[in-house]
Order: C-alpha cells, then sequence, then structure tokens
C-alpha cells in the first residue's frame, strides 16, 4: 500500500472512532459501512484494513442496539445519544491496535481484555499504553507474513565503563539513535525514572525497589546494591524523544515483535545474559512498595536487530557486538520467562 492510501483509512478510521465515541452512533454505522465499500475496493478481502472497518461496524450496530433500548418509544435515535444514557468510555472492553501509519503498511495487532462486553471498535494505537504480563489479556496473532529475513544496521553502543547495569539506557539510546534522536546514554541514565528504596533483608525477606516502577538501585557501581528497569519507564522515557511515536509491545507475541524488525525498526527487549530460558533457581523474590516482585540478576536488555529463519541477532551493549547471533527459540524462551518485554516506535 502507498502511504497516500494508509493515510486515507487512517482517517476514515479516525472519523469513525470521533462519531463513536461521541454517541453518535447511526453516524458511525454510516461511515463504517462506506468504509467498508471503499476498502473492498482497494484492498485484498483478508487486508487488515477490512478486519477493522468491519469489526468497527460490528461494534457500533451493538452499541446503537443497547442504547436504543432506553428509548421507551423504541423510535430511531437521531443520531446522538443522550448523556445520561449508556455512555462510558472508562477502560475499554476490547483495545483493538492498528498500527496503521507505517510507510510501507504494517499488521494489524488485536487483543482484548477479558470481560462479558466486546463492543468496542478496533481502534488507533493511543500512545503510551503499557501492557504488563499480568495484564490477563488475549493476544491474538497478525495477518502479514513476515520477510524470510531481516537485518539492520543500527548504532553499537557499549555500556561499560560509566554504566555497569546501564544496559536498559544503553540499548534505548541505540534505538533512539537509529530513529534520528541525538540522545546519549549518560543523559538517558540520568532521566530514567528511579525507585529509591533501599535494599535490606529483614526476616529473611528481601526488599527493594520494583523495576516496574523505576530503575533500582546504584546504576554507575556495581559494590553497591543495584538491578536494572523494566518496559514502563523505558517506554515513558522514549516518549519524550519521541512523541506520539512510542508503542509498548510488552505481552505480544514474539512474531508480531519481529514484524517491527521486518519494517526495519529495531526492538528494545528484556532477556537475559544467556539468551535462554534460565533454571527456576536463578531466580529469587523481593518484597517493594507495590508488591512482590520476582528478578533474576541474569537479566539483560539489548537492541534487537534482525532474525532469519535459525536466529535473532543484536547489539549487545555488554560485550560490544554489533548484530549478535543467537538461537531464536533459546532467545524467544528467554524473552518470554522475563515477561515478554518489548518497546519501539512508529514511523509515521
Amino acid at each position: 500500500m502507498k502511504k497516500k492510501q494508509i493515510n486515507f483509512f487512517h482517517e476514515l478510521n479516525d472519523e469513525f472512532m470521533k462519531l463513536y465515541q461521541q454517541g453518535r452512533y447511526v453516524e458511525a454505522i454510516h461511515k463504517a459501512k462506506s468504509s467498508i465499500r471503499i476498502a473492498e475496493e482497494a484492498v485484498s478481502p483478508g487486508h487488515p484494513y477490512l478486519r477493522i472497518f468491519r469489526n468497527n461496524l460490528k461494534c457500533a450496530v451493538i452499541k446503537y442496539s443497547e442504547t436504543a433500548q432506553n428509548y421507551q418509544d423504541g423510535s430511531e435515535m437521531e443520531g446522538r445519544v443522550n448523556v445520561n444514557t449508556k455512555q462510558s468510555y472508562g477502560r475499554l472492553p476490547v483495545i483493538c491496535i492498528l498500527l496503521a501509519g507505517f510507510l510501507l503498511g504494517f499488521a494489524v495487532f488485536n487483543h482484548s481484555l477479558k470481560t462479558n462486553s466486546s463492543s468496542y471498535p478496533q481502534a488507533v494505537l493511543h500512545v503510551g499504553a503499557i501492557f504488563s504480563p499480568e495484564s490477563g489479556m488475549n493476544y491474538h496473532s497478525h495477518s502479514y507474513e513476515l520477510k524470510e529475513k531481516s537485518i539492520l544496521e543500527a548504532p553499537l553502543i557499549l555500556q561499560n565503563p560509566e554504566l555497569p547495569r546501564g544496559c536498559e539506557v544503553t540499548s534505548l539510546a541505540m534505538l533512539l539513535q537509529y530513529a534520528g534522536v541525538t540522545v546519549d546514554k549518560m543523559t538517558l541514565a540520568a532521566e530514567i525514572k528511579k525507585d529509591p528504596a533501599p535494599y535490606k533483608i529483614k526476616n529473611g525477606k528481601i526488599y527493594f525497589g520494583n523495576p516496574y516502577y523505576g530503575f533500582v538501585g546504584n546504576m554507575y557501581m556495581l559494590d553497591e546494591p543495584g538491578y536494572g528497569v523494566y518496559h514502563g519507564p523505558v517506554r515513558k522515557l522514549m516518549d519524550k524523544y519521541l512523541p506520539g511515536k512510542t508503542i509498548d509491545l510488552t505481552g505480544y507475541d514474539f512474531q508480531d515483535v519481529l514484524l517491527f524488525i521486518s519494517e526495519e525498526i529495531p526492538v528494545w527487549v528484556v532477556v537475559n545474559t544467556v539468551f535462554s530460558e534460565l533454571s527456576p533457581a536463578e531466580f529469587q523474590t523481593w518484597h517493594t512498595q507495590q508488591g512482590p516482585v520476582k528478578v533474576t540478576y541474569k537479566q539483560h536488555a539489548v537492541l534487537l536487530t534482525g532474525y532469519d529463519e535459525r536466529f535473532v541477532y543484536f547489539n549487545d551493549p555488554l560485550n560490544g557486538i554489533k548484530n549478535k547471533k543467537a538461537d531464536r527459540d533459546s532467545f524467544q524462551a528467554a524473552w518470554v520467562q522475563m515477561g515478554k518485554q518489548a518497546v519501539t516506535y512508529l514511523p509515521y
């Protein structure tokens, strides 16, 4: 698909979403129907945009039926729902992410919350959404096929000697520089959110910071307690430099992550230093202000830069190897074990 056509479909979806969110379901139904007709003439039957528009139609019809029941005379709605009727848009029962702005055309990722309701339309990505592995979401695979092989040329930056625990911000610096942002690892190290909780052991339990909340411990010195940081604070910091373009892929299938590589966009990921699944004995539980968290001191962040049938490739900030190679299945197992954490950006 050409960029002009992608932008047009993106605008059609935006127009539908505005009508839907304003409670103008009759107009939203008409918009969805016209979008379907346009897409049917322009794309193949299984194209993601057709799936988006058809799902939009279904959701608008369901919502119209629900709200129409509030009218005792059963008459036709004029297109706008009274503000006192069913019009709650808090937590979305179904969140469907369309990566619609890719220059070469990209994939649709669908995922849904485990709730009884499913009457929310597929929407353009809300930047800043963070999906934790514990969120209870069901992830469904994309409809596009990967290229057989893709290996990118991203900047390689070493974390040492300045940041012996700074693999996360160093890998982020590589990703941002690849995206054209001029920023260095030391700036990111200073700006990343920190969890100041001190390390202590009490009654046989370890109390320390929460990497989901902020960087834990000392990033600069190994002779003081320290650990690292996870996807949430990294995505938040990245959004400072790429506002409106960041995406947290945490919780997605590995195939979905590789789609970004296929479209020539590297991905920040958390794995471990051996790039294969660890024994449970390698993990320990910390008690944090937000609750217990399982961690391993073998945790490691890298910039994923490529793949082929057997291997994945990545820039490793620890040993300074560009496009380092690891067994694809083993690397994936390590990534899954660390919570499927992944962060990247959209190019539009």
